[in-house]
Parts: C-alpha cells; sequence; structure tokens
C-alpha cells in the first residue's frame, strides 16, 4: 500500500495533455478564417512530457506526509518523464490513458529507497477558457487510480480520485499541436493520495495528433 501512495502521488503530474476538453460552448470556425476552436481539436493525439516535484514522506519513508510537516530529509524530489494518449470529441470532452517513469533525485551522500517507478494514469479534463483567435487557454483536470477511457468518454468503474489540478496550454500548427504547463496541483485524501503531500510541481507536454 506504501508503494501504491508514493506511485500515485508521482503520478499527479501525467496527462495534462487532455486538458483542452470540457464543457465551453462549442465555437465552429466561419468560412475564410484560421480559427482554430474547440471543435477542431477532436481526434486522437499522443503526447510525450517531463518535469520534477517532492513528495514527503513519513520517517524511514513508511508513508506520505504532508509537506507541512515533514523534515527536509524526508523530503525526496523526482525526475519525471511521461508518454500518454487521449481522445477529443466534438463537445470538448477529453479522456487520456498513459504511463509515468519517476526516478528519485539523489543529492549528496543522501540515498533513495525507490528504483524507477512505472505510474499508470487515466486522466479527464474541463477546459476553462479558450481564446480561438489566439489557440490559448486555460483547463482544470481531475486524475484518478483505475478507471478507463472509451473513446473521449470516462468509464469510472472501480476509479479513485486521486487528485485535481489546472494548466494553460497553447494550441498551434493548425489545432495538430498542443503545448501545457502544469499551473497548480492538490492531491486529495484516498486509500492512494494524501492532500498536502506533494511539493513544488513542474511539468510540461507537448501533444501531436494522430490519425484516426
Amino acid at each position: 500500500m506504501v508503494k501504491l501512495c508514493i506511485v500515485t502521488a508521482l503520478g499527479l503530474l501525467l496527462f495534462i495533455e487532455t486538458m483542452v476538453g470540457g464543457p465551453l460552448e462549442v465555437s465552429r470556425a466561419q468560412p475564410g478564417t484560421s480559427r482554430v476552436t474547440l471543435a477542431s481539436l477532436a481526434g486522437k493525439f499522443t503526447s510525450t512530457g517531463n518535469g520534477i516535484e517532492t513528495v514527503c514522506f513519513k520517517a524511514r519513508f513508511t508513508a506520505l506526509e504532508n509537506c507541512a510537516s515533514a523534515p527536509r530529509p524526508q523530503q525526496m524530489s523526482f525526475k519525471l518523464t511521461g508518454i500518454a494518449r487521449a481522445t477529443r470529441d466534438m463537445a470538448g470532452n477529453a479522456c487520456s490513458v498513459g504511463t509515468l517513469t519517476a526516478r528519485a533525485v539523489v543529492v549528496g551522500p543522501t540515498s533513495s529507497p525507490f528504483g524507477p517507478l512505472i505510474i499508470p494514469i487515466t486522466a479527464v479534463s474541463t477546459a476553462l477558457t479558450f481564446d480561438p483567435t489566439t489557440g490559448s487557454g486555460t483547463a482544470s483536470f481531475r486524475q484518478y487510480r483505475g478507471g478507463s477511457c472509451i473513446g473521449a468518454v470516462f468509464d469510472s468503474t472501480g476509479a479513485i480520485l486521486t487528485g485535481t489540478g489546472t494548466v494553460s496550454f497553447l494550441v498551434s500548427n493548425g489545432g495538430n499541436r498542443i503545448e501545457q504547463i502544469l499551473t497548480s496541483l492538490s492531491t486529495v485524501h484516498s486509500a492512494y493520495s494524501l492532500p498536502g503531500s506533494v511539493n513544488y510541481p513542474w511539468f510540461i507536454d507537448t501533444s501531436i495528433r494522430q490519425a484516426d
């Protein structure tokens, strides 16, 4: 269970590539314009990303701890790399599945009790703002242990919410490329996560459209 909690805390930075979807009014490009709209972003995307975060633990790394209570030796930084697949529909809904690899960052004489961790993640998203003239926007997301994607639809069977957050994104290349950066992240209380156990999260991600 301790390893599952650690894996979940680390996995909260993946799949921000799903963040363009959501229930905003679906806009469509008018004839003679080249504006990117949420509707025009429907389709399949693959993404790669990287980042870093600090996870806080109790003594001897036996369980997660709120970072406000964890002394510095019990705070471990991890480098993160991720790959994912996302599907968006015409209404702007999005669902993503993928894998994150986390490797502990060891400084000086400090040793890590963790080897590389492989973390499966499922995520869904909701757009908060989107400017079709610039292709920029913001979005909120939810990440889960378990659950699955059926196209752009999230199947919550067996899913447990572990975290929420927000991102900023920029669409380019006629809607075929989406770049995102994490702007906030909050863990929630569950069997696999603890509020406040992740500090200083940073993650960037690029998604490329794939043929259907």
